[in-house]
């Protein structure tokens, strides 16, 4: 699949993407209400979910430095503590057992490749503490929206006339299984018509 720069196109289109995409998962914003400690949100973008941390302190990780810093001034804005990390989803630069709880919401979704995938759920189990939870949400390929002739997983969809953003859409099974084969349990599912959502947990290794 021809495809231009993903991290280019998202820092690209970083302005627009901001004032479009402010609300929260409604979902997301009730796991978040209950997390503490140290909180990964991977794959932020510019900081959605930041306005909806209590009682942790969020670490916002995202490959567009753009979106990031945008996070950073809604941050400063609000006046909460926060963290701006620009990393790869798969390369997460912290020690073992770091975060006490995570989220990943319509961010898995827009990497490419089986094995990158397995390798961001493979870093998030590694960056969790044992028992932590995280939050899950991706594209549902079953949702109205992806109805019709394209029956391929595998999608370039327009953002005005600026470029393609790549997605990948899941079905249930096979967004449950990436997670399992990392080490997780699902212990909440919660999916809408357009979006698979779920709650993992860490636990001890056999």
């Amino acid at each position: 699949m021809e495809m231009e720069d993903q991290k280019k196109l998202w820092d690209k289109i970083a302005p627009e993407w901001y004032e479009y995409k402010q609300k929260p998962s409604e979902s997301a914003s009730e796991f978040l209400s209950k997390a503490t400690g140290n909180v990964l949100d991977l794959g932020s973008g510019s900081g959605r979910h930041l306005t909806k941390i209590k009682n942790g302190k969020m670490f916002l990780l995202d490959f567009s430095k753009e979106m990031l810093n945008l996070a950073e001034k809604k941050g400063k804005l609000e006046n909460i503590p926060a963290e701006f990390i620009p990393s790869e989803l798969d390369l997460i630069p912290v020690p073992d057992e770091f975060f006490d709880y995570a989220l990943c919401v319509s961010a898995l979704h827009c990497i490419e490749g089986e094995k990158r995938r397995m390798k961001v759920a493979q870093e998030l189990f590694r960056v969790l503490k044992k028992g932590g939870k995280a939050y899950i949400g991706v594209w549902n390929v079953n949702s109205k929206r992806f109805k019709g002739k394209n029956k391929s997983k595998e999608r370039l969809i327009g953002w005005t006339d600026k470029g393609k953003r790549y997605y990948h859409l899941f079905d249930e099974k096979e967004a449950h299984d990436l997670f399992k084969k990392a080490g997780f349990k699902i212990v909440l599912k919660k999916s809408s018509e357009l979006m698979i959502n779920f709650v993992i947990k860490k636990h001890k290794k056999l």
